[in-house]
């Protein structure tokens, strides 16, 4: 019987790799544990869990700072991914086709809530809508796909902007002023906003982008627990307002439903 040639180690194809980029590898490595940890990490840290000198360490982690991918959360310091990390999620999210991966749970969301749903991502400022679903009866869709809107100015938006960090929103709005429906808002009533959608897991507004409509939205968060989209309801029904708390409780539950698709979970 002929001997079939063994297949080589992943280290010895590492040692003999000419063409592997070490210290791309260890970078790429770093963001990975940083992701995937959930909280920031010290310096100490990172270098113990990758196994590396804390010299190499800190050269990747200065890198990967001044490059904006990581950043500093405190003095100590401590390092999670930065805002820039989500460029190339969104990236990534587009080549898998986000709205197939989530039209199960889209077309169920228009059934059980009977009102238009979209799905949508954030881009810097904007909202860009990826995903529709017109209402089988009676509802409201004036959005297309592509279309894009103010992020502090409408639900979806909201919705998206309660996930990102204060850092990442001054990055984002200053120092120019924040408008919606035509009136003014300084960044810490936006901040002021936010925190209470974060906590309500929610965001909800009427007549925000086109007169008398209710828009109801939930984040979605990929395996990292960083935002990868939401998705949202619009309706006119006039009882739609009173029955809000119903409505948003399908709204969390989609949006929970395909984050656990992309990998997100509550577990500690």
């Amino acid at each position: 019987m002929p001997m079939t040639k063994a297949n080589p180690s992943p280290a010895n194809t590492q040692e003999s790799d000419i063409y592997l980029a070490v210290a791309l590898a260890r970078g790429l490595r770093t963001l990975h544990l940083l992701a995937e940890a959930r909280t920031p990490l010290p310096l100490a840290e990172i270098s113990r869990r990758l196994n590396l000198t804390r010299g190499v360490a800190f050269r990747l982690v200065h890198t990967l700072e001044v490059e904006g991918y990581i950043e500093r959360v405190d003095q100590v310091p401590n390092y999670r991914p930065a805002a820039k990390v989500m460029s190339l999620g969104f990236s990534y999210l587009r080549t898998l086709g986000l709205p197939e991966l989530a039209r199960v749970e889209l077309e169920q969301l228009r059934s059980t809530a009977a009102a238009s749903v979209h799905l949508a991502v954030l881009d810097k400022r904007e909202v860009v809508y990826v995903s529709r679903l017109p209402a089988k009866e009676g509802g409201v869709d004036y959005l297309e796909i592509g279309d894009r809107s103010p992020a502090h100015a409408s639900a979806i938006g909201l919705a998206m902007l309660s996930q990102l960090s204060s850092t990442e929103l001054n990055a984002l709005f200053e120092p120019d002023a924040l408008v919606t429906t035509g009136t003014d808002i300084d960044l810490p009533d936006l901040l002021d906003q936010l925190s209470e959608i974060q906590r309500k897991g929610y965001a909800s507004s009427v007549g925000a982008l086109h007169p008398n409509v209710l828009a109801i939205a939930a984040p979605i968060l990929d395996a990292a627990g960083m935002l990868a989209g939401a998705v949202s309801i619009t309706t006119l029904e006039p009882d739609a307002q009173s029955n809000e708390p119903l409505l948003s409780g399908y709204v969390i539950a989609a949006a929970r439903q395909i984050s656990e698709k992309l990998g997100f979970t509550t577990s500690p």
